[in-house]
């Protein structure tokens, strides 16, 4: 999105999230003979890093039950410990599938060790499949060849829903709608399957754990704890960890394991994709909601869709339904939008349900949103356009993780898309759209392993979970599902606010917390919930940072909440991109 100079869009905001590290930070490495168990570091090609911060590469098995199979190379970065003595490696993954943790690491990892520690080294890397790391999915010749193959369907557009939703023909409409969708997934998938081949066989989660306790004995010896730091996906690279038995190594070697933005990995590995939104879409209702009253809070000088401060937030709200609706019938021309074209009602959805991933850029969202009420739909359009080159890296890694099941039909998949709209979300079409895990009974491979629990392991150590109250792609539920399942070996801290994982709204309480946790396992005590250091909109910001009674509030921790700030927002900015 491109409004008040602030990237916003949802592509760019919600995969976390996905694809949002594509930048080359390729080391500058002399070419080596490959062998397994081989790790190289040098400068990093791309001059976007922090300085110290080193790329590399680590080879590891292709196959971890095949040693004939050949090596993958997984792209590192690196930014060293800075305080003695060293505590070991901490591996980070920002989310997607799709996102690398090699820019997180050598853009932010001066950041990070502020919620850290300075006593660890900061591992990014590119999950299998992903960025730097070989094999890479290239299903089509080019990410802009699958950006062209799916241009203009409904894998682009989105899903345009009558505002009747119990009209026979808005369901007739749906259904072969979905057909579409159906064939447009048979139809990559083909194409990954004739390009890729086996390659395609390891590209999933299972196989990722592997490579971290691998890299873990690379790094830092063979008896080193595993520590790792997840958001979004990351979180369920975090649950594999903590419940994977390799011969009994994984539980029994989890370290210091934080995940925020919790997805539920059980249903993630375990049931059909359009089967989650029930639960998965449960606080992104409350999500939109607070956009609303944070909105008429701020009034029309911060909100540009509140037209008075008398306007409340019901007034709001219904006026921009209003116009969602009417563009079911109506769709909205853009002819000044960067690639001009129409804002239909599936197209107003998905830059929605983009801008509650990010509360941070609610006032740019109300300015592009008011503008479109207005008749100039050029920013909304260019938001939901806006599309990182990717390929279908996702979905190598979330149908290897997704075990076989029966294909659904059309009608099974709008029907219960429909039940969502009615009776949890209006977004219950959106999300499939937006977060694309979908068609995976059409995924031509079968991976080495694919782990399907148990999720209930008593681990070495505890691990942190982070969960936002409203967060639309990850609700606090799954957060609530993961910690009973885990009982003591976890902790459930809690962060009062909208958003896609804690960094939406950075709040110090929150970081403090994880970094006592990291520093020597302290955890926050039950039921803690903390604040945001400030609001969606400059009228409803708050200075918070109570919820310091877990890990006790001492002058040293307080004095540098400035800083923590600081460092929290320029973690948060290179993760969703907003004013960058």
């Amino acid at each position: 999105m491109a409004t008040g100079g602030r990237n916003t869009g949802w592509k760019h905001q919600l995969g976390a999230l996905i694809g949002l590290y594509l930048q080359n930070s390729t080391a500058n490495v002399s070419p080596v003979q490959r062998k397994v168990g081989d790790i190289v570091w040098g400068s990093c090609a791309d001059n976007s890093t922090l300085p110290g911060a080193e790329c590399g590469y680590a080879i590891v098995p292709l196959d971890y039950f095949n040693s004939t199979a050949g090596v993958a190379k997984i792209a590192l970065g690196r930014y060293n410990a800075t305080t003695s003595p060293r505590k070991g490696s901490v591996f980070v993954n920002p989310g997607g599938p799709g996102g690398t943790g090699v820019s997180l690491a050598t853009g932010s990892g001066s950041f990070l060790q502020q919620v850290i520690g300075e006593e660890y080294d900061i591992i990014g890397f590119d999950p299998r499949g992903i960025g730097q790391t070989e094999p890479a999915t290239r299903c089509f010749p080019s990410p802009e060849a699958r950006t062209a193959f799916i241009a203009n369907t409904v894998l682009d557009r989105g899903y345009d829903v009558s505002p009747n939703l119990t009209d026979p023909a808005n369901r007739y409409h749906l259904i072969q709608t979905q057909r579409d969708a159906d064939a447009l997934y048979k139809t990559q998938f083909a194409i990954c399957g004739q390009t890729m081949g086996d390659q395609l066989r390891y590209m999933g989660t299972s196989t990722v754990s592997r490579d971290i306790d691998f890299m873990t004995t690379l790094l830092d010896g063979k008896d080193a704890l595993i520590n790792f730091y997840g958001l979004s996906y990351g979180t369920v690279i975090g649950q594999y960890l903590a419940n994977m038995y390799a011969a009994g190594l994984f539980p029994e070697r989890i370290g210091r394991v934080a995940i925020d933005g919790v997805v539920d990995a059980d249903a993630w590995a375990n049931k059909p994709a359009y089967t989650w939104y029930r639960t998965w879409l449960s606080s992104t209702e409350g999500a939109y909601k607070l956009f609303f009253e944070d909105c008429a809070k701020a009034g029309p000088s911060e909100c540009a869709l509140a037209k008075s401060r008398n306007d409340s937030a019901t007034d709001i709200y219904n006026r921009v339904e209003d116009f969602v609706n009417k563009l079911y019938d109506e769709p909205l021309p853009a002819p000044n939008a960067t690639i001009p074209g129409i804002l239909t009602n599936g197209r107003a959805r998905l830059f929605w349900i983009g801008a509650l991933v990010v509360p941070q850029n609610w006032q740019s969202t109300a300015q592009a949103f008011a503008a479109a009420m207005a008749g100039d739909a050029s920013a909304v359009l260019d938001a939901v356009n806006e599309k990182e080159l990717v390929d279908m890296e996702r979905s190598a890694v979330s149908c290897n993780d997704n075990k076989p099941f029966a294909p659904p039909k059309p009608e099974d998949v709008i029907d219960e898309a429909l039940f969502v709209q009615q009776n949890v979300t209006r977004f219950g079409l959106t999300i499939t759209i937006s977060e694309p895990d979908s068609g995976c009974q059409f995924w031509p491979v079968t991976p080495p392993e694919r782990f399907l629990g148990p999720w209930n392991s008593t681990t070495k150590n505890p691990i942190l979970i982070i969960s936002n109250t409203n967060d639309p792609a990850t609700p606090i539920s799954s957060g609530e599902i993961v910690h009973k399942a885990l009982g003591n070996s976890s902790a459930l801290l809690v962060l009062d606010a909208p958003g896609h994982t804690s960094l939406a709204l950075p709040s110090t309480c929150i970081a403090l917390n994880a970094r006592a946790f990291f520093a020597n396992g302290t955890l926050p005590v039950e039921g803690t919930v903390c604040q945001p250091n400030s609001g969606p909109f400059p009228e409803a910001e708050t200075a918070n940072i109570t919820g310091l009674a877990a890990i006790g509030s001492s002058k040293a921790l307080v004095s540098s909440d400035d800083k923590l700030l600081a460092s929290l927002r320029h973690i948060s900015s290179h993760i969703f991109k907003f004013g960058a």
